[in-house]
């Protein structure tokens, strides 16, 4: 874990999330609307919620839940997940100058997709491959946006290699490249190293890569063996 930050976990059945802290504040860089795009925070936070939670104000509701929980609002950058959160995973790695990268995943796969095509509305609902990167390092904006595209492709590989196919009529049997509502979020801890690339021919690229890689495979298939347990095919809450 890098130096100044801690997680945890509050098992509060369908409504748990867990928290990532940090001593000082992170520079983030988040798609969902809690904390969205560019931001300052000292909190992360993936919290559970039902696969069909709707909200006339998501963004008071989720005040008031962190509020409820001691978290402060302001200063937490947040996302939304259908996804069990036991099926969590967790990955590290160091690169050559000392700095570490850090991932939390959480996945599900039962509104999987295909990038350029279609989905019908009824797959919308909340986040259900939320993925979560800290570096332990300076990030440039152009960095950031290389380490969004980075996660997304190791995402997609990850799919890939856990045999996660789309159920479409027209495009049966090709691989899923995501889910309707998956979210990212990036955050820097604005220290040591600057980094101003992060594709995945640099150091930090390939630890971004890597890890991401590692947790959503880790977490798709602790999801895989829960759903696949008691009904044929990929399916389940989330």
């Amino acid at each position: 874990m890098i130096p100044g930050l801690r997680d945890s976990f509050t098992d509060l059945g369908w409504a748990s999330f867990f928290a990532i802290r940090s001593d000082t504040p992170m520079r983030t860089l988040n798609s969902s609307m809690w904390g969205e795009g560019f931001g300052t925070h000292r909190h992360l936070m993936n919290r559970q919620v039902d696969k069909h939670y709707h909200c006339d104000d998501p963004l008071a509701e989720m005040h008031a839940f962190m509020a409820a929980h001691g978290i402060d609002g302001l200063q937490t950058a947040a996302l939304l997940t259908a996804a069990d959160l036991r099926d969590r995973a967790y990955e590290a790695e160091r690169i050559p100058d000392g700095s570490e990268v850090c991932c939390w995943v959480t996945a599900g796969f039962s509104n999987k997709a295909r990038a350029g095509r279609a989905q019908q509305v009824s797959a919308l609902y909340p986040g259900t491959i939320n993925t979560i990167v800290v570096v332990d390092g300076t990030l440039t904006d152009a960095a950031f946006v290389n380490a969004v595209i980075t996660a997304t492709e190791a995402k997609t590989a990850a799919l890939h290699d856990l045999g996660v196919r789309v159920d479409d009529r027209d495009d049966a049997g090709a691989f899923a490249t995501g889910t309707t509502t998956d979210a990212v979020l990036i955050a820097s801890m604005q220290r040591g190293t600057s980094f101003r690339y992060a594709g995945t021919a640099t150091q930090l690229g390939y630890a971004i890569g890597r890890t991401v890689y590692e947790a959503v495979m880790a977490s798709g298939a602790r999801y895989l063996r829960r759903t696949t347990a008691h009904e044929p095919g990929i399916s389940g809450q989330a």
